[in-house]
């Protein structure tokens, strides 16, 4: 059975002076996951930062900061500087990309400022008058009216405000609308007659508005020039820095990882001390490299792991084959195993596939399946959320197409129907014996969930072999339970064989209280409910069949019809609705199978084995896409 790669543990001893040669060594080698050291050890106190973390982190700071004013240009990787603090020291621009950055901010406030004056005064081109000449011993406000209602609205306003003058004009920017511009003496209060009006901002300008518009535009053209300045100069730094400051940024980063690593070790007055997990196939190069470099001034030694009584620090390290990578995304996605326990991507490989193609099981469908995840994959992300899904989604149309074919369904018609001529019977007609398929999908249910309390027992074998007992003993109870159901809700066995089930029952339910408790019994009705959930298969299939099948009688498009231009067209318009209503129907098979397909291997089938819950292997490593070590 598959299980997470065995790492081995070791110990890793030397003496302070190398410590950060050695772990920079390490972390150049890429191949050692470094635990931190537990509280409890005695005789050694807690690690400290190397020397030059301070200023490690002062820089980096920094030089991020500097980043995240640049433009991403095209980066190639370079040798690195000999000592990346001082490469960082020596860049000059912090000061000037600050400045930059003040200042445009400054000028698109002022952009946005102007930019609304300009839209505000646009509504008032019509009025052909200075609205800075206008008389000083008179109030002024303006109003919008909808066009319809504006006639009576001014009779009544002038019939309210006496010795009022109203201008009138359309407005430029909504054309249902009808400015009003009124003049009236400070000693009436027109608020009351205003009720219920729209009333606008009085645009602050001297002269017309088509005047202001066009000083307003001018402003705005010096904003957007001052604005591309800055842009031309940004990217002019960028061009000359970026590709500097992310190499030192990425050297600064791994300097500062090297700084976590070291918090976590252990040091005496002169040594230092940790531990750590390695691929098997890498402790001899480690030993080899180490030994090399710094003689017997660092000492690695392999340590005794229990296997009762697993190390709960280590880490999981999952290795399947690449053609199984997206069933391991899918369950990394879930929950990372734990290092003892059973990975079952190969097992998902496997069983999500047969699920969804015994959900769809129509060839045709299959094949749109496979080009269709063919194209998402060829178009998405390498290693990405919809990559993986795609490569699972085309593992699912293989079996999809070979259920088709023993199904007999190419878009919800038989072969003979396509061929004219009968090849092969199917296997199962899934609408014309539904009950046969239904027992089929049950079948499949109740061994798949068999497989998973075996896989729970051999997951609980190493910790506690009453445990393992208890993952077991539900096997006769679902077997027991099986044979008595046939025997006494079925009538479809003998006498002796439903007795011989209530036996078995028995003997489990006997077993499970002794390793579980009474409580245990209590799951027992779940038993029966996770394996009758595997109809689903058989309902969302039969389902869809029907669906496909009704849009083949319904709306297939007759040949005859193309006799006459009239009747081509209506064939066309057939044939195109016809292709539509299938290419829904594939979407929803499609989707339901993968949904449905995943629900029952991790909610069911992960529910009788699988803990998850464990930490990835993540050696220490110096990641390089910028930087080049000289």
């Amino acid at each position: 059975m598959l299980k997470p790669v065995a790492l081995r543990k070791i110990h890793l001893i030397g003496l302070k002076g190398v410590q950060a040669q050695a772990l920079r060594l390490w972390q150049k080698m890429g191949v050692i996951h470094i635990t931190p050291l537990p509280a409890q050890v005695t005789g050694l106190s807690g690690g400290k930062p190397l020397a030059d973390y301070s200023q490690v982190s002062k820089q980096l700071i920094r030089i991020r900061a500097i980043l995240s004013q640049l433009e991403k240009t095209e980066a190639h990787p370079a040798p690195l500087p000999d000592n990346i603090i001082e490469a960082a020291q020596s860049i000059p621009i912090e000061a000037e990309l600050m400045g930059l950055k003040e200042d445009e901010e400054r000028l698109q406030k002022q952009v946005e400022e102007w930019s609304a004056k300009e839209k505000h005064l646009g509504r008032f081109t019509n009025f052909e008058l200075d609205f800075g000449a206008l008389p000083s011993n008179l109030k002024y406000t303006l109003i919008a009216l909808n066009e319809k209602e504006a006639q009576a609205a001014l009779a009544k306003l002038k019939r309210s405000i006496k010795d009022a003058d109203i201008l009138t004009a359309q407005d430029s920017a909504m054309p249902k609308t009808t400015l009003a511009l009124i003049a009236f003496s400070p000693s009436h209060d027109i608020a009351p007659a205003l009720e219920g009006i729209e009333r606008l901002a009085w645009p602050d300008v001297g002269g017309t508005p088509a005047q202001a518009i066009l000083r307003a535009q001018g402003e705005l053209a010096t904003l957007k020039e001052g604005l591309k300045s800055i842009s031309r100069r940004r990217h002019d730094l960028s061009l000359e820095y970026y590709q500097t400051c992310a190499m030192l940024e990425e050297a600064l980063s791994t300097s500062a990882d090297l700084a976590r690593v070291s918090m976590g070790m252990g040091e005496s007055a002169d040594c230092f001390f940790a531990s750590g997990w390695i691929h098997p196939d890498e402790l001899s190069t480690l030993e080899h490299e180490t030994r090399e470099a710094f003689g017997r001034q660092v000492v690695i030694k392999a340590a005794h792991v229990d296997p009762h009584h697993p190390d709960l620090s280590q880490p999981t390290l999952l290795q399947n084959p690449s053609i199984a990578s997206p069933a391991q995304f899918l369950v990394e996605f879930l929950s990372l195993p734990k290092a003892d326990e059973i990975d079952p991507t190969m097992i998902t490989f496997f069983t999500i596939p047969i699920l969804y193609g015994m959900i769809v099981g129509d060839a045709g469908y299959g094949l749109v399946s496979l080009i269709l995840a063919f194209l998402m994959r060829l178009k998405a992300q390498k290693g990405g959320l919809l990559y993986n899904f795609a490569g699972l989604w085309m593992l699912g149309a293989i079996p999809c197409i070979i259920f088709g074919v023993l199904f007999d369904e190419y878009f919800g018609y038989g072969h003979a129907h396509i061929l004219g001529n009968s090849l092969y019977a199917a296997t199962v007609h899934r609408v014309e014996n539904v009950q046969l398929l239904l027992l089929m999908t049950i079948l499949v249910g109740w061994l798949h969930i068999a497989l998973g309390f075996v896989l729970g027992a051999i997951n609980e074998w190493p910790h506690s072999k009453k445990h393992a007992i208890a993952k077991l003993s539900w096997l006769p109870i679902q077997v027991g339970g099986t044979l008595a159901v046939a025997y006494f809700l079925l009538h479809a066995t003998s006498f002796e064989i439903g007795m011989a089930g209530v036996g078995l029952l028995a003997i489990g339910m006997a077993v499970l209280t002794w390793a579980e408790g009474p409580l245990g019994l209590v799951e027992i009705p779940g038993l029966a409910s996770n394996i009758m959930s595997y109809a689903r298969i058989a309902a969302v299939g039969v389902a869809g069949v029907i669906l496909a099948e009704a849009i083949n009688k319904m709306v297939a498009p007759d040949p005859k019809l193309l006799s006459t231009p009239v009747g081509i067209l209506t064939f066309i318009i057939i044939a195109l609705l016809y292709v539509m209503l299938h290419v829904i129907n594939v979407v929803i098979a499609m989707f339901e199978g993968i949904i449905h397909g995943a629900r029952l291997n991790v909610v069911e089938f992960f529910g009788k084995f699988f803990r998850g819950g464990g930490k990835p292997f993540t050696p220490l490593a110096a990641k390089r896409r910028f930087g080049v070590e000289s």
